[in-house]
This record gives structure tokens, sequence and C-alpha cells, in this order.
């Protein structure tokens, strides 16, 4: 009986009751303030963490000039998993089993919480932390950055080109309609900073391109223009190609206004007449220039071995008479080398006005946030690993 009772007395210290509910019922009935300080100070730290991270994106977001946007601002409702994930991480350490080096419960109740009590949630604070930028970037921020230039001086320019079937004739080389089309696409390479529009005209008339600085998109809808873009081109309507520019410029802002008409007939088509047009024009302050190409005694020829003469109605005093009306100017071009240089005197006379050209580009600034979320995390482990490292 004797060496029983001795293997039971090695066994370690019998507890009491008082010792079995462990340290936080001594902290309770002992050290009710530290034990209340205990409870809340990792909510503390939790608040303070995300107050230090809306500072960190602040502190980014205000060193910009530029308004600030998300390209996937669905992953901000992200962050409200950093609530419960703290929920979850403090009720797990107060329900930790703790274990202690001392034999007898009773010897802790005189110890007091150390530094290293208070700042244990750090690593996870600093997780939470990192998550959170993690998620703002993959929400996508993004800088609008906005260039101004108001250095630039331009015209609204509509050109309204004929595309009837006698633009086919070839005493220009390799025929009118082609000509014209060089001719013109050199023009617009030549107004870098005038805003140009285009109209193509038959039998009817059509806006084939708005008023715009981008000067690549109206080249290559001008390449596409061809004789039969929008009708048959059996006849040509002049006065509706007028009016139809006319509506385009109508909203423009600009003080200096034109149209530059380019055919090779008369007025035969439509609704409206050149001279109506040219009214409204002059009301408008929208000066019209005319260009008459070809030949008017007969034109050139057509198909093969020019065997076909073309033959078409022209009216150089209407076109002369709706220059002067506007107060533009009226030309005759013969040849190529005559439609450049009335082209040319046209780009002389043209008068400046300036404009303000905005560009609008969006660029990324998620990294900053990946590698600041990326250093945090490193502390937080190296935290976990060296002063607030927990046994077991």
């Amino acid at each position: 009986m004797r060496r029983t009772e001795l293997k039971k007395e090695n066994k370690g210290p019998v507890m009491g009751p008082a010792e079995e509910t462990g340290v936080s019922s001594l902290f309770t009935r002992k050290h009710g303030f530290s034990f209340a300080l205990n409870t809340f100070f990792p909510w503390f730290m939790f608040v303070i963490a995300l107050a230090l991270t809306a500072w960190i994106v602040h502190l980014a977001l205000q060193e910009q000039i530029h308004p600030v946007v998300f390209t996937r601002k669905w992953a901000l409702w992200g962050l409200l998993i950093l609530l419960p994930l703290a929920y979850y991480n403090i009720k797990k350490d107060h329900h930790r089993n703790p274990a202690f080096n001392y034999s007898r419960l009773g010897l802790l109740t005189s110890i007091r919480p150390g530094l290293k009590t208070w700042f244990r949630f750090l690593p996870v604070t600093l997780k939470l932390m990192a998550l959170g930028l993690l998620i703002f970037s993959l929400a996508g921020p993004a800088l609008v950055n906005v260039y101004e230039e108001t250095d630039e001086k331009g015209v609204d320019i509509i050109i309204a080109l004929d595309v009837s079937l006698s633009m086919e004739a070839n005493d220009l080389e390799p025929n009118r309609l082609m000509a014209a089309k060089e001719v013109v696409a050199d023009f617009i390479k030549r107004r870098p900073n005038d805003r140009i529009g285009l109209v193509v005209f038959g039998v009817y008339a059509y806006p084939y391109c708005p008023l715009t600085l981008d000067h690549n998109a109206v080249t290559r809808l001008l390449g596409r223009v061809n004789l039969r873009v929008i009708d048959d081109g059996r006849a040509t309507a002049i006065g509706e190609a007028l009016g139809t520019s006319l509506n385009m410029l109508r909203r423009s802002k600009s003080k200096s206004r034109m149209v530059i008409l380019l055919t090779d007939g008369d007025n035969n088509a439509g609704e409206m007449s050149p001279k109506e047009a040219a009214q409204h024009g002059a009301a408008m302050g929208v000066k019209i220039h005319t260009v008459l190409m070809g030949d008017p005694s007969g034109g050139g020829g057509k198909g093969p071995f020019r065997l076909f003469r073309m033959r078409s109605p022209v009216n150089p005093a209407l076109l002369e008479h709706i220059s002067s009306k506007t107060g533009g100017t009226s030309y005759l071009a013969t040849d190529k080398q005559a439609l450049r240089d009335r082209f040319q005197k046209l780009i002389d006379k043209m008068e400046k006005n300036k404009y303000i050209s905005r560009f609008r580009t969006n660029r990324g600034i998620q990294t900053g946030f990946i590698l600041a979320a990326f250093l945090i995390l490193m502390g937080a482990a190296l935290l976990e690993n060296t002063w607030l490292r927990r046994f077991p």
C-alpha cells in the first residue's frame, strides 16, 4: 500500500478545483481589468490595422494628381471577409488550451501579462492587413490620366465628294474620283490640327465620316469610297450634299467652319436646291469653297483606250454663286496638278482656331499594393518565428 501511495504522489501535484479552472479564471477573479483589456485589445488592434491600411491607401492615392478608377469594382466586396476572419482568430485564441512550465497553477496568480501578451495578435493583424491590400489590388485601381493640349489650332472642315458615274472620266489620271481621293488624302495630312469630316453624294448625300481629329480614321474611310458606295450614281445632288454638310457643322463651336465641295457636274437631284443651301451656309457663317473638276467642255474618256467620251452637264456659274454667297472661293481644276494647286490655295487662306484636345488613358497602380502586402506578410512571418513565437 505504501508503494502505491508513493507512486500516486510521484505523478505530480494534485490540483484543486480553483487551479483546474486555469489562467482565465485566475485573471477573472484577481485581475478583472487586465482580463477585460486582454479581451478587447485584439479588437482595438484590428481597428487600428484597418485605419492603418486605409491610411496607406490614402497616402498612395493622395500623391497622384489624377482621379482613380477601379476596373473590377466587384472585388471590393471581398473586404467584408476581414471582419469574420478577425472574429474567428480572436475567438480561437480565447479558447486556446494553455501549456505552462510550472508545477502549480497557483504560482501564476501574481504574474501580470507582459508586452508579448498584448501583441500576440500582431502577426494575425498584419496578415489581415496584407489580405486587405491584396483584395484592393485585385479591384484593379488605375489612374485616369487626362492630357490636355491647348496650343493646337484648327478649323472644322467638311469635304463633300461627288461619287456620281461621271467621276469615272479619266481626264484626271487615273480618273476624276481617284485623283480627288489622292489629293484629299494629301490635304488631310497637311491639316493635323483640323477636325475633318466627309460627305459623299450622288443621287443622295450621306454623312460618311463625322468631324474628328482622328485623321487616320478619315483616311481609311476615304480609301473605301467608290463610285457606287451609296447608290447607282446616275445623278448629282449638290444641294443635298451641302445641306448634309451644314447639318454636320451645326453643333460645331469652332469660329472657323467651312465646306469644300468637289464635283464635276450640275445639280439634277435632291429636294434642296444649291442656292437654298448657300443661304443656310451664309446664315450660319460657314464658308463654302467649290472645286469644279475636269474639262467643262466635255469631260474625259471612259473605258479601255478612252473610247467612250464622258459628257455631263456642268454649271460653273452655280458653283461661283454658292462660293460668293458664303464668302468662299470657286476653283476650276482641269488636271491633277491644277487640283493640287487649288487645294494648296485653300490651305493658305484658311483661318486658325484654338482647340483643346483631350486624351484619356488608364494606368494600373496595383503593383505597389501587392508589394506592400508582400512586405507586411514577411514582417508577420518574422515576428511569428522570433519575438512572438508561441509554444506549443
